[in-house]
Protein backbone atom coordinates (compact mmCIF):
# COMPACT_ATOMS: atom_id res chain seq x y z
CA UNK A 1 0.00 0.00 0.00
CA UNK A 2 1.77 3.32 -0.85
CA UNK A 3 2.87 5.55 2.15
CA UNK A 4 0.25 8.57 1.24
CA UNK A 5 -2.53 5.82 1.40
CA UNK A 6 -1.00 4.60 4.97
CA UNK A 7 -0.97 8.03 6.23
CA UNK A 8 -4.66 9.18 5.10
CA UNK A 9 -6.05 6.08 7.40
CA UNK A 10 -3.78 6.38 10.20
CA UNK A 11 -4.92 10.01 10.01
CA UNK A 12 -8.76 9.23 9.56
CA UNK A 13 -8.43 6.79 12.56
CA UNK A 14 -6.91 9.11 15.00
CA UNK A 15 -9.30 11.47 13.92
CA UNK A 16 -12.30 9.33 14.35
CA UNK A 17 -11.04 7.36 17.53
CA UNK A 18 -10.92 3.86 16.09
CA UNK A 19 -7.06 4.42 16.92
CA UNK A 20 -5.03 6.06 19.61
CA UNK A 21 -2.15 7.93 19.86
CA UNK A 22 0.82 5.46 18.92
CA UNK A 23 2.77 4.50 22.01
CA UNK A 24 6.29 5.65 22.93
CA UNK A 25 7.17 2.70 24.10
CA UNK A 26 6.93 -0.53 22.18
CA UNK A 27 8.91 -3.83 21.65
CA UNK A 28 10.39 -4.83 18.22
CA UNK A 29 11.48 -7.96 17.12
CA UNK A 30 11.13 -10.50 14.07
CA UNK A 31 7.01 -10.99 12.30
CA UNK A 32 5.39 -13.95 13.25
CA UNK A 33 2.37 -13.49 11.08
CA UNK A 34 0.38 -11.51 13.11
CA UNK A 35 -2.10 -8.66 10.99
CA UNK A 36 -1.08 -5.10 11.46
CA UNK A 37 -3.30 -3.01 13.49
CA UNK A 38 -2.54 -0.32 10.83
CA UNK A 39 -2.52 -1.45 7.06
CA UNK A 40 -4.44 -5.20 8.16
CA UNK A 41 -1.57 -7.11 6.46
CA UNK A 42 0.17 -10.23 8.29
CA UNK A 43 3.78 -9.32 9.54
CA UNK A 44 5.94 -12.16 8.10
CA UNK A 45 8.97 -13.39 9.80
CA UNK A 46 11.12 -11.44 6.97
CA UNK A 47 9.93 -8.25 8.44
CA UNK A 48 10.33 -5.88 11.56
CA UNK A 49 7.44 -6.16 13.87
CA UNK A 50 6.56 -3.48 16.32
CA UNK A 51 4.47 -4.83 19.40
CA UNK A 52 2.57 -3.53 22.00
CA UNK A 53 0.27 -4.22 24.89
CA UNK A 54 -3.02 -2.25 25.15
CA UNK A 55 -4.33 -2.82 28.82
CA UNK A 56 -4.21 -7.05 27.76
CA UNK A 57 -4.70 -6.81 24.67
CA UNK A 58 -1.07 -7.17 21.95
CA UNK A 59 -0.92 -5.46 18.69
CA UNK A 60 1.55 -5.68 16.28
CA UNK A 61 2.10 -2.88 13.28
CA UNK A 62 5.28 -3.16 11.30
CA UNK A 63 7.67 -1.26 11.82
CA UNK A 64 7.16 1.39 8.68
CA UNK A 65 3.49 1.67 9.49
CA UNK A 66 4.54 2.16 13.07
CA UNK A 67 6.70 5.29 11.83
CA UNK A 68 3.92 6.74 10.25
CA UNK A 69 1.49 6.44 12.95
CA UNK A 70 3.87 7.95 15.60
CA UNK A 71 4.22 10.75 12.78
CA UNK A 72 0.46 11.10 12.62
CA UNK A 73 -0.05 10.90 16.19
CA UNK A 74 -0.49 14.94 17.60
CA UNK A 75 2.66 15.58 18.99
CA UNK A 76 0.86 17.73 21.48
CA UNK A 77 -1.28 14.75 22.95
CA UNK A 78 1.40 11.99 23.95
CA UNK A 79 0.43 8.77 24.35
CA UNK A 80 0.92 7.01 27.74
CA UNK A 81 -0.64 4.16 29.19
CA UNK A 82 -2.86 6.87 31.25
CA UNK A 83 -4.62 7.71 28.11
CA UNK A 84 -5.07 4.27 26.85
CA UNK A 85 -6.86 3.35 30.40
CA UNK A 86 -9.07 6.39 29.89
CA UNK A 87 -9.70 4.75 26.45
CA UNK A 88 -10.63 0.99 27.75
CA UNK A 89 -12.31 3.23 30.42
CA UNK A 90 -14.48 5.10 27.74
CA UNK A 91 -15.05 1.71 25.77
CA UNK A 92 -15.93 -0.61 28.82
CA UNK A 93 -18.92 1.98 30.12
CA UNK A 94 -20.02 2.14 26.15
CA UNK A 95 -20.56 -1.34 26.83
CA UNK A 96 -22.38 -1.41 30.33
CA UNK A 97 -25.03 0.70 28.92
CA UNK A 98 -25.89 -1.18 25.49
CA UNK A 99 -25.74 -4.66 28.39
CA UNK A 100 -28.24 -2.65 30.21
CA UNK A 101 -30.38 -1.31 27.07
CA UNK A 102 -30.47 -4.49 25.32
CA UNK A 103 -28.54 -3.70 22.39
CA UNK A 104 -25.43 -5.80 22.71
CA UNK A 105 -25.46 -9.57 24.04
CA UNK A 106 -22.85 -10.36 27.22
CA UNK A 107 -20.07 -12.95 25.04
CA UNK A 108 -21.22 -16.12 26.31
CA UNK A 109 -16.90 -16.98 25.81
CA UNK A 110 -13.66 -15.59 24.80
CA UNK A 111 -13.77 -17.64 21.29
CA UNK A 112 -13.24 -14.94 18.82
CA UNK A 113 -10.54 -14.56 15.81
CA UNK A 114 -8.80 -11.20 14.59
CA UNK A 115 -9.03 -10.75 11.17
CA UNK A 116 -8.76 -8.01 7.98
CA UNK A 117 -11.45 -5.64 8.75
CA UNK A 118 -14.85 -7.07 6.88
CA UNK A 119 -16.40 -3.05 6.17
CA UNK A 120 -18.84 -3.74 8.79
CA UNK A 121 -19.67 -1.68 11.72
CA UNK A 122 -18.53 -2.43 14.98
CA UNK A 123 -21.29 -4.08 17.55
CA UNK A 124 -19.36 -1.96 20.81
CA UNK A 125 -18.75 1.80 19.06
CA UNK A 126 -20.64 1.65 16.00
CA UNK A 127 -18.37 3.07 13.95
CA UNK A 128 -17.12 1.28 10.53
CA UNK A 129 -14.63 -1.10 10.30
CA UNK A 130 -12.53 -0.43 7.06
CA UNK A 131 -11.12 -3.13 5.33
CA UNK A 132 -7.66 -1.89 6.32
CA UNK A 133 -8.37 -2.22 9.92
CA UNK A 134 -7.90 -5.50 12.01
CA UNK A 135 -11.26 -6.47 13.68
CA UNK A 136 -12.48 -9.48 15.97
CA UNK A 137 -14.83 -11.83 15.09
CA UNK A 138 -16.90 -13.76 17.99
CA UNK A 139 -16.59 -17.13 16.94
CA UNK A 140 -19.69 -19.74 17.24
CA UNK A 141 -22.56 -17.00 18.13
CA UNK A 142 -24.44 -14.79 16.11
CA UNK A 143 -22.49 -12.82 13.10
CA UNK A 144 -20.53 -9.72 15.84
CA UNK A 145 -17.44 -7.62 14.66
CA UNK A 146 -15.73 -5.43 16.79
CA UNK A 147 -12.41 -3.00 16.82
CA UNK A 148 -9.85 -5.18 18.76
CA UNK A 149 -9.74 -2.39 21.19
CA UNK A 150 -13.38 -2.62 21.65
CA UNK A 151 -13.50 -6.47 22.11
CA UNK A 152 -10.96 -5.98 24.82
CA UNK A 153 -13.63 -4.08 26.43
CA UNK A 154 -16.51 -6.01 25.48
CA UNK A 155 -14.86 -9.16 26.65
CA UNK A 156 -13.49 -7.87 29.85
CA UNK A 157 -17.42 -6.41 30.03
CA UNK A 158 -19.19 -9.79 29.53
CA UNK A 159 -16.10 -11.56 31.66
CA UNK A 160 -17.82 -9.57 34.57
CA UNK A 161 -21.42 -10.06 34.12
CA UNK A 162 -20.65 -14.04 34.07
CA UNK A 163 -19.09 -13.95 37.09
CA UNK A 164 -21.65 -12.15 39.20
CA UNK A 165 -24.06 -14.52 37.74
Amino acid sequence: MPQSALRQIVRERLASGGLFPAPPKVWAGKGAGHVCVICATAISSTEIAIEHEVVAVTIWAHMPCYSIWREESKPDEPASRADEVSYLTNLRQIVRDRFAKGTLFVLPHDKSWTGRGVSDICVVCSTPIFAAESSQEVIGVRRAHAHVVCYRAWLVESTAVRQSE
